[in-house]
């Protein structure tokens, strides 16, 4: 066998002598014979056809969440208490808004704040009582236990050891992908912080919560005629209120009805009750006036989100009398038969009534 190297060689001295010296004369052809044929060229061969490139399989689109399985994550998150997933249940750039306190913008800050009241409340529980449904939003109402066995850095309060349970609702729109991209939340602050007060006075503040075992209320608006004739006699009863009008007020509502302000310390019931509480609120705010900002209707209940504003001219509860512009932003949940309201939830955060009152 030539080895690689020798028929290299080899080849490079025929190259030479081909292209060296005078051409020598060509060899005389026997008699009798055929001058051979000249060897045909070879065929180049053919290029081979490059392979079509494969198509790129398609990236299967991401089913989006629907709200009410964001909300379900989002609860699970609490309870398994995982501020990541937390995060997770929000877009990218969501804002979480818990009213009267700066806005929490963007899942880095979110999971902050979910890591904060979990490390302050180790046993944090959350349930769900109603979740109403409009589109892309929904009135998520709920309560929340636990028991106060770290430190609070955003509420600016050593452990107590003492425990908390009250009444909430976020108000979240949803984008696109199903998540949310602003959630509102109202509770009461003042009451967590009495609940968490070995000082203070029983009775003048909400005892605490136990967490509802029951599954939540689902409701979603229809847009039936019915619904909007719920939604009229609302109004109706906002514009007796806007009015300062007692008796008109009380003629919206049944005689039995009761009404849970989760600011007051207890229930108000029957026309009665509901009257006495009109009347202070009156006598406190002469120009008291109402903004509605969102409502949905859904079956027999009525949701509204608004912004509730005037002077402080005369004492309310704990609250004394200012002479200044005073407001807080409210949901109302009312729930209607034949026309005229049986109950009523009105959620909203107390500390926002010291002045300035937040811009609306």
């Amino acid at each position: 066998m030539i080895g690689h190297k020798t028929l290299g060689t080899i080849v490079a001295v025929m190259l030479a002598a081909a292209c060296g010296g005078a051409e020598p004369a060509p060899p005389a052809v026997p008699t009798g014979a055929t001058t051979p044929a000249m060897p045909t060229t070879p065929t180049t061969p053919t290029t081979p056809e490059t392979p079509a490139t494969p198509a790129t399989p398609a990236t299967p689109a991401v089913k989006a969440a629907t709200p009410e399985e964001t909300t379900k994550a989002l609860v699970e998150a609490w309870n398994a208490h995982d501020a990541d997933k937390v995060a997770a249940a929000y877009a990218e750039n969501g804002t979480l808004r818990i009213v009267g306190m700066p806005d929490f913008v963007g899942r880095a800050a979110i999971k902050a704040a979910a890591a904060e009241s979990l490390k302050t409340f180790p046993d944090f529980k959350v349930a769900l009582t109603r979740v109403t449904m409009k589109g892309n939003i929904s009135a998520v109402e709920w309560v929340i236990t636990g028991t106060q066995t770290g430190d609070s850095e955003m509420m600016k309060l050593k452990a107590t050891g003492r425990k908390t349970g009250l009444h909430g609702v976020d108000i979240a729109t949803y984008d696109d992908a199903g998540l949310v991209k602003e959630a509102r939340r109202y509770f009461d602050v003042p009451t967590q912080m009495q609940q968490l007060d070995a000082k203070a006075k029983a009775g003048a503040f909400r005892p605490v919560e136990t967490l509802p075992t029951a599954a939540p209320l689902m409701g979603t608006t229809k847009g039936t005629p019915e619904e909007q004739k719920n939604l009229d006699a609302v109004n109706a009863m906002y514009k007796a209120i806007d009015d300062h009008k007692v008796d008109a007020t009380l003629a919206t509502m049944t005689a039995d009805a009761t009404m849970d302000d989760w600011t007051q310390p207890a229930t108000f019931k029957g026309q009665k009750g509901v009257k006495g509480f009109l009347e202070t609120i009156f006598k406190a705010m002469p120009d008291l006036s109402q903004d509605k900002n969102l409502q949905m209707a859904a079956g027999d209940l009525v949701v509204t989100e608004g912004y509730l504003h005037g002077t402080m001219k005369g004492n309310m509860g704990p609250m004394k009398a200012t002479n200044k512009a005073m407001g807080m932003h409210f949901v109302d949940v009312i729930q209607l038969k034949d026309g005229k309201m049986v109950k009523g939830w009105s959620y909203g955060n107390s500390m926002e009534m010291m002045p300035p009152p937040p811009a609306k």
